[in-house]
């Protein structure tokens, strides 16, 4: 007899439950989107104006990378860095941890020339976000000669990184701009249940509406029959949620490694059901949505202990999941981000 394994949406199950193969919950006392953003701590930076070479500037910012990477472990600080995420999902996870160190406050960001084009300048004094900048070669063969894709052209290699600077729009003066979600909201904007389906089935999946058991709100089947089933008895706010939890697991490759979703040793249930909870509390709030987050603090203060590098994997995944969805799919309600 064949069984069929499902990755289960976490939405609203009582602390300590582990049915329909979720990992236990541990909340803090207050919803974890009403915590307060933390302090930040004394940072190193700002680079760019106190190291000369482009080698003290990165050796800095390695140093800074790595400190804030370990801050994560703390509940309040990974909900500071996903709120940074939604609000800079078109940059990579160091190039975010370094942007919300130097400013936390920050709301967009761009370098000179684009705040510029924009019609935007950035105002004489301002002190600038030092980020990290690939540099990008034409690649080579054994021979010397340039290397050349299908159409002929050339073939681009990233060979390492330099420091550059980006200014926030605060720092600028000019043209008024888009603005992004003033409030967000408890229910789903109009179109963004939609947009999630659509965003789905993008991927090869279903999705169906049936009665599910067992106080689950939806899961990702895995028996190849590629569904996501969300119970028919949520109201919008619930589905909304439980769709983004869902794709959340998709997107991060969950579903094509369900040999490790369990607790006991080698398993890594609990990595993703944060991956899955964490992207979808930036999906959501990118599309206008206030989404409520559950404490990560247990899991990930085992992954620093046993699981060196887990961490910044973690964030890696979810930055990468959330630009590739929010920049490859159409969302009618997303805000307007640089």
């Amino acid at each position: 007899m064949t069984t069929n394994v499902d990755i289960r949406g976490n939405r609203h199950r009582p602390a300590g439950s582990t049915r329909g193969g979720q990992f236990s919950e541990k909340t803090n006392s207050a919803p974890a989107d009403q915590l307060s953003d933390p302090a930040p701590s004394t940072p190193l930076l700002p680079l760019a104006q106190r190291f000369g070479s482009v080698e003290e500037k990165l050796k800095v910012m390695q140093s800074e990378l790595e400190r804030s990477v370990e801050a994560l472990g703390d509940d309040d600080q990974w909900l500071a860095y996903l709120k940074m995420m939604g609000r800079f999902h078109r940059y990579s996870f160091n190039n975010q941890l370094l942007i919300g160190v130097q400013r936390p406050d920050a709301t967009r960001v761009a370098g000179f020339n684009t705040w510029k084009s924009l019609g935007r300048s950035v105002r004489k004094g301002e002190r600038g976000i030092a980020i990290l900048a690939p540099k990008v070669v034409n690649a080579k063969d054994e021979n010397g000669a340039p290397e050349l894709d299908a159409n002929g052209k050339p073939v681009r290699r990233v060979v390492g990184f330099t420091a550059t600077t980006v200014f926030d729009v605060s720092q600028t003066d000019g043209e008024e701009l888009p603005t992004a979600h003033e409030a967000l909201t408890e229910e789903p904007p109009a179109g963004y249940i939609d947009d999630l389906t659509a965003a789905i089935t993008s991927h090869g999946y279903s999705v169906t509406y049936e009665p599910i058991s067992g106080g689950a709100h939806a899961y990702t089947a895995t028996d190849g029959s590629h569904r996501v089933v969300v119970d028919e008895s949520l109201g919008e706010g619930d589905r909304a949620t439980a769709l983004a939890h869902e794709l959340g697991h998709i997107v991060c490759g969950h579903t094509d490694q369900m040999d490790e979703y369990h607790t006991g040793h080698g398993g890594h249930r609990g990595r993703m059901e944060v991956e899955a909870e964490s992207f979808a509390f930036v999906l959501s709030r990118a599309n206008g949505m206030q989404t409520h987050l559950r404490g990560a603090s247990e899991y990930v203060a085992g992954w620093q202990s046993k699981e060196p590098g887990a961490l910044r994997e973690v964030g890696e995944t979810i930055a990468k999941a959330t630009k590739s969805v929010l920049t490859g799919t159409q969302w009618r309600n997303a805000g307007e981000f640089l």
